[in-house]
């Protein structure tokens, strides 16, 4: 006899937890402190990390920060604009 389908189980291993308000923050003014090219590769990195997986979803908190690293980043950049970046 055929067994049933079954679907697919996901495996969370850590606890899915936003930042607060205070975490969130101090990551802002912390990257307030990085260089255009140090924020580039922060970026990259979290974009990485909050990639689609079929296998795990990426934590609230990565995520948080990822946006956090995106709105720093296009901040920075349109500032460098008007100077010739």
């Amino acid at each position: 006899m055929l067994s049933s389908p079954r679907m697919a189980r996901r495996h969370y291993t850590e606890k899915k937890q936003a930042l607060t308000a205070a975490e969130l923050e101090a990551f802002r003014k912390s990257l307030e402190a990085l260089t255009l090219n140090q924020l580039e590769i922060e970026y990259k990195c979290y974009h990485n990390a909050c990639r689609y997986d079929a296998m795990r979803l990426p934590s609230a908190k990565l995520v948080q920060e990822f946006v956090q690293i995106w709105k720093r980043l296009t901040k920075v950049k349109s500032a460098g604009a008007d100077v010739g970046y």
